[in-house]
């Protein structure tokens, strides 16, 4: 039972990094949609992750919360 108990606890686990993660997306993709129309190539469609990356890139650019940028 200890198995199946410590199976379930990393699975509950799982599933919270995946709700988190998910919420994540959706806010970083709602900031997008009120920022500039991504870089690159005009008329070009970016893909997924490609979209991911220029997110992660804006939000590093940010400073965070009132702290001045690590360099």
């Amino acid at each position: 039972q200890s198995d199946w108990e410590r199976s379930r606890a990393q699975r509950e686990r799982e599933e919270r990094l995946l709700v988190t993660a998910w919420y994540n997306m959706g806010l970083a993709l709602q900031q997008q949609e009120g920022e500039a129309p991504p870089r690159g190539p005009p008329g070009a469609a970016l893909s997924f992750l490609a979209q991911q990356r220029l997110a992660t890139v804006a939000r590093r650019a940010r400073t965070p919360h009132g702290r001045a940028p690590s360099s």
